[in-house]
């Protein structure tokens, strides 16, 4: 792996395969078809022309695309929502409304694991399941952190070196190591609920530097789960994704 800067916006998916188009789960048709991922499932229930094949293996790479639309940031915040230090300085500033505190991290890491799957159908039919794998670790060092009313307000200072694996029945589809900005990246974020069950406060100077108003933020993306790939063998194949 190599490590570079990693561009915005920062999804996993932008992280992972360098770009957050709508054509960006293409980058995961090689990988499947090198593995021979579609014909492994569908070995012994119908041969399969090189046209449907390939087909079917986009199909495939953009169910696993649709996994990867997690904001890295929040990703990582899930973990400090179990730093003892982050959740300790968030309820003493819950306790008290309008407090304020910062505090100075131990270098630490934050692992994050995925196993969503794909069941894949064909006329109906069960035929087998995709299993996919993603892990993401976080390494950071100097992170300074502020925290008020039980929410991570601002990241004054903070290093990151983050890896990712994305794979599929053990095959590898895409690997890479980055280095994050964690203040840079903090910049583009509302306060984080450390506890989960506190509204946001509203912003301050400290939490936000001045920039035009923008349009609210979309809602988190999911975490991976379950989705399902539906194909039809009458004149021809065609896929149907679902949930």
């Amino acid at each position: 792996m190599t490590t570079t800067p990693v561009a915005e916006p920062l999804t996993v998916r932008a992280f992972l395969l360098g770009r957050e188009d709508s054509d960006a789960g293409d980058a995961l048709v090689g990988p499947l078809h090198g593995g021979g991922t579609a014909r492994a499932l569908l070995d012994g229930v119908r041969p399969l022309t090189a046209a449907a094949d390939q087909a079917v293996e986009r199909e495939l790479a953009g169910v696993v695309d649709s996994f990867l639309g997690q904001d890295l940031f929040d990703v990582a915040a899930g973990g400090w929502r179990k730093h003892a230090a982050l959740t300790a300085a968030a309820r003493r500033t819950r306790e008290t409304p309008g407090s304020e505190e910062v505090l100075a991290l131990a270098s630490h890491e934050v692992t994050s694991s995925h196993r969503p799957y794909v069941d894949v159908f064909l006329d109906g039919v069960k035929i087998g399941t995709l299993d996919v794998e993603l892990t993401l670790v976080f390494r950071i060092a100097g992170l300074v952190a502020v925290v008020r009313d039980a929410h991570l307000v601002a990241v004054r200072s903070g290093d990151c070196v983050l890896e990712g694996r994305l794979g599929v029945q053990q095959i590898t589809l895409a690997e890479r190591e980055g280095k994050l900005d964690l203040p840079g990246v903090w910049h583009l974020h509302a306060p984080i609920p450390l506890l989960r069950d506190r509204p946001a406060p509203p912003p301050t100077p400290e939490s936000h530097s001045p920039r035009p108003p923008q349009p609210p933020p979309p809602p988190p993306a999911a975490a991976p789960g379950r989705r399902r790939l539906h194909w039809n063998g009458w004149n021809g194949w065609r896929g149907r994704r679902g949930r």
